[in-house]
């Protein structure tokens, strides 16, 4: 090694010691910094999302009845009718860090409604009832324990939710029924209306890909629905109506994509 080399080198050992003072550490901070930043998800102040809803009623009623029992044929019966699945999209506000508000909308789930433990037929021990659809509204307050630094981000949401029941249609064989039943002296009409009720929900929103806006969504949500159903028909004296207190109450699951700005 040349004279100058060594000498040079001596002088950079002899000088690294003193620069591990004051500017060492604000290098280290930086790097901090900068470590930081990179694995905090930008999660954004908005959240749009669409998806499917896979919908489960609890589908408990009582039974569709007179406001005076005058037909034994309906006094035991129950409504029945299954689980449907639809679309939803929802929107959220997060103002702060680990609170957001949120906007759901449920399109219309279509339920086919068969009136059970009713004998008047031989061999059948049901009746198809009618149709309606339900369509749901719901308004969340979102809590958000983990920190932005996080791929996925859980939550947990209470609400409110309007449930609007439409296109609801006697069926033509419960029609019949009430006619030949001479209960009736023509078809009759279903009627459901529209409920408010408490509304929960748990979820996850995930962060597939660090660097992208897009986001994936689950959730399970639970929400009361209470209405009073009515079915009216003509007689011979004007109208009479048959009643049942109708319980919707169903649990949803959400699966949505969505993106985040």
């Amino acid at each position: 090694m040349k004279p100058t080399h060594f000498l040079s080198a001596m002088a950079l050992t002899v000088s690294l010691p003193a620069m591990a003072g004051p500017m060492g550490e604000a290098m280290e901070e930086t790097i901090g910094e900068v470590r930081d930043e990179w694995h905090r998800i930008d999660w954004g102040e908005f959240l749009v999302r669409v998806g499917g809803s896979h919908i489960r009623p609890d589908d408990r009623s009582s039974q569709l009845k007179f406001v005076l029992l005058q037909s034994f044929d309906l006094y035991r019966t129950r409504w029945e009718f299954d689980s449907e699945t639809t679309w939803n999209i929802s929107a959220v506000w997060r103002p702060m860090e680990h609170w957001g508000v949120e906007l759901m909308y449920i399109d219309g789930a279509e339920y086919d409604v068969d009136l059970s433990a009713f004998y008047v037929y031989p061999g059948r021990n049901s009746i198809d009832l009618g149709k309606f659809e339900a369509t749901s509204s719901n308004v969340f307050i979102n809590w958000y324990p983990l920190e932005a630094t996080c791929l996925w981000r859980p939550y947990l949401g209470l609400g409110v939710n309007y449930t609007d029941y439409h296109d609801d249609h006697l069926d033509g064989e419960f029609s019949s029924y009430l006619v030949d039943a001479d209960l009736a002296t023509g078809p009759g009409v279903l009627r459901l209306g529209h409920s408010w009720g408490p509304a929960a929900q748990i979820g996850a929103d995930v962060t597939p890909i660090r660097s992208t806006p897009l986001l994936l969504n689950f959730a399970l949500l639970y929400f009361k629905s209470d209405t009073d159903a009515t079915v009216r028909f003509p007689t011979r004296f004007g109208t009479d109506r048959l009643r049942s207190k109708f319980d919707y109450d169903p649990w949803v699951i959400n699966f949505g994509i969505g993106y985040k700005f």
